[in-house]
């Protein structure tokens, strides 16, 4: 996805001496091309994460079916995707790197629609991983079966 390429290259540019960059760094007025597509998550406690929506684009809305913002993760079932999401978010919060996939939206009643998904860590003023920063390219069936493939990325 050519705009996750872009993101990917903009939050590295913000990023000081191979760190992280922080929420401070990240300025909406350098990605309105991107804004729809862009979520922020807070992580909340240290110890056992829980993630909260701060900000989820109008993308996100449109292809879910509801409003994410304010809400947390774990508040919506997933079915067999859980655990896919777990691991995603576990890799970049306790990886302590950039994760990114695709998954068909079945847990949403659309599973002709793939969900291409990058998630990216900003660090707070001590340097933990407070925030995820992702972005989500929705595409439906037969082009999005072909990216996948060819890819190399599981489906779940």
């Amino acid at each position: 996805m050519p705009e996750q390429r872009d993101l990917f290259d903009y939050w590295r540019s913000k990023a000081g001496d191979g760190g992280f960059p922080t929420r401070a760094d990240i300025q909406p007025a350098e990605l309105r091309r991107v804004l729809p597509s862009l979520s922020l998550i807070d992580v909340t406690e240290e110890e056992h994460p829980r993630l909260r929506v701060r900000l989820a684009g109008t993308r996100l809305r449109d292809y879910l079916g509801i409003e994410l913002t304010g809400h947390y993760l774990d508040e919506y079932d997933l079915g067999d995707q859980t655990d896919y999401w777990d691991a995603a978010y576990h890799e970049v919060i306790r990886g302590g790197r950039p994760a990114q996939g695709v998954v068909p939206l079945t847990p949403w009643n659309q599973p002709n629609i793939f969900q291409f998904w990058l998630r990216l860590p900003l660090v707070n003023e001590e340097g933990r991983i407070s925030m995820v920063l992702g972005h989500d390219a929705f595409l439906q069936s037969e082009k999005a079966h072909a990216l996948a493939d060819k890819a190399n990325v599981r489906i779940a």
